[in-house]
């Protein structure tokens, strides 16, 4: 699959520093040490991120056993979630919240949410963006609406994921990278093999979707093999003739339960479809998280990935021609 891949290191950004104190891990019994960071989200099994790193590290310094600092919430910071919960009386669902939070001395009361307004480069007809502001393979992700007041921060800080190498300037990058193409995109129209346009597809139900919508069936291939004209777009080919770097994408019933495309090098411009172009991007989509075995998020290939709800919530907010990505 174009858009999965293996956890990779997650860094630190701005608003978040972490500086773990080294103890003996025991158990709950450790002085705690200063506090070095700050959340100001509720963190949960699934979350990915610097404010995951917070937790895990804010757990170490007192003294419970959360796992690796890699800033994936699995298992074992779930369970030192738990054990910290318990020895304090709170109640023990694993959940990082404002009282859990508080009690661990990390939770801030000052929002931690950007500015709504777009960053630059969006154009000035736009009603949502889709701001993905990327860490290593990992990302905070923000929905910005505009309405009859202005603009307005509609869902901010959600977890994402990029690409497993992080985020590079699509003129710069190459299929097949393992980056997340950077730069302003907007909601892209494809044509399914049937000839009929959408911008969202998937392989389960409609999320209640504002567009034209595709469900996935027998035959869907996108074409990600470059120096083809055929590269970057959808067509009906038989299960084992959707080979090599295209994606067969009933295949992919999970992660593309619900998805978006993106519009990174769409249309009939597109860099790649030619053997004298290089292969900029194919297969870039908004979709959910793709998940270890162990219940940890993946990094991409080169998409962006949401949690389901998170994603819905985002799926049912864009409207085409009206909505825009800016990944950085």
């Amino acid at each position: 699959m174009r858009c999965r891949a293996a956890l990779t290191r997650v860094m630190l950004v701005v608003g978040l520093t972490v500086g773990a104190t080294a103890v003996a891990v025991t158990g709950g019994a450790q002085p705690a040490a200063a506090v070095t960071c700050t959340i100001a989200t509720t963190q949960r099994a699934g979350s990915v991120g610097p404010a995951v790193v917070c937790v895990q590290s804010r757990l170490v310094e007192l003294g419970f056993r959360p796992g690796p600092l890699d800033g994936a919430f699995g298992s074992m910071t779930k369970s030192a979630v738990i054990a910290f919960q318990r020895s304090r009386r709170l109640y023990a669902d694993g959940i990082v919240g404002p009282k859990t939070g508080t009690a661990m001395g990390i939770w801030s009361t000052v929002a931690s949410s950007p500015a709504c307004a777009p960053p630059a480069g969006v154009p000035d007809s736009a009603g949502q963006v889709v701001v993905v502001t990327a860490s290593g393979s990992t990302a905070r992700v923000d929905l910005l609406v505009r309405g009859a007041a202005g603009w307005t921060c509609a869902r901010t800080a959600m977890p994402g994921r990029v690409g497993r190498n992080g985020v590079r300037p699509l003129a710069v990058r190459r299929s097949g990278d393992g980056t997340t193409p950077g730069g302003v995109f907007p909601l892209a129209t494809m044509t399914a093999p049937n000839g009929t346009l959408f911008q969202f597809f998937g392989n389960g139900t409609n999320p209640g979707v504002r567009g034209r919508w595709h469900q996935v069936a027998w035959g869907d291939c996108w074409v990600a093999t470059p120096h083809v004209a055929q590269y970057n777009t959808l067509v009906r080919r038989a299960p084992t003739s959707c080979t090599g770097d295209d994606e067969y994408l009933a295949h992919v019933t999970g992660a593309y339960s619900a998805a978006a495309v993106i519009g990174a090098n769409t249309g009939p411009d597109r860099s790649g479809d030619r053997p004298d172009e290089p292969a900029l991007a194919a297969a870039i989509f908004l979709h959910r998280f793709s998940y270890t075995s162990t219940g940890a998020t993946k990094p991409t290939s080169g998409c962006v990935s949401l949690s389901q709800t998170n994603l819905n919530a985002v799926l049912r907010a864009l409207v085409p021609g009206q909505a825009w990505f800016v990944i950085r």
